[in-house]
């Protein structure tokens, strides 16, 4: 395959995506298989395969992540929690000039969806 093809006119790539990716913001944590802390971030968009976060704690890429999914059901704040695991696919550092430390933002790739997960996260892009 050549490395241009589908790619338009305008040298612009085109969307590689299987999954489309919803706007929507949203609490989670992650934590490590090899152990470690918990670390707190906050999506930004999520298909049904990813998601793409911020988060304060450094993870390089191909890290593995149980990840704790809190879904907004409505518009009072309620939340549904969902677990999945996902592998860190992207990382950049987000150097602060206001606060002492950096934040990441961190593309996560969905790595064996459970049915009930993702029927759950399915259920949360339709609405």
């Amino acid at each position: 395959m050549n490395l241009w093809e589908g790619c338009n006119v305008g040298h612009e790539i085109a969307e590689r995506r299987a999954n489309p990716r919803i706007s929507a913001v949203f609490d989670l944590q992650g934590t490590p298989d090899d152990g470690g802390a918990v670390a707190r971030m906050e999506a930004s968009d999520i298909s049904l395969s990813g998601l793409r976060c911020t988060s304060t704690a450094d993870f390089a890429e191909m890290t593995q992540l149980a990840v704790r999914l809190q879904l907004p059901t409505d518009g009072n704040g309620q939340t549904e929690v969902v677990d999945v695991r996902a592998v860190v696919v992207r990382r950049i550092e987000i150097p602060s000039a206001t606060q002492s430390a950096s934040r990441y933002e961190l593309g996560l790739f969905f790595t064996g969806l459970e049915d009930d997960s993702r029927n759950r996260i399915e259920r949360f892009l339709s609405r």
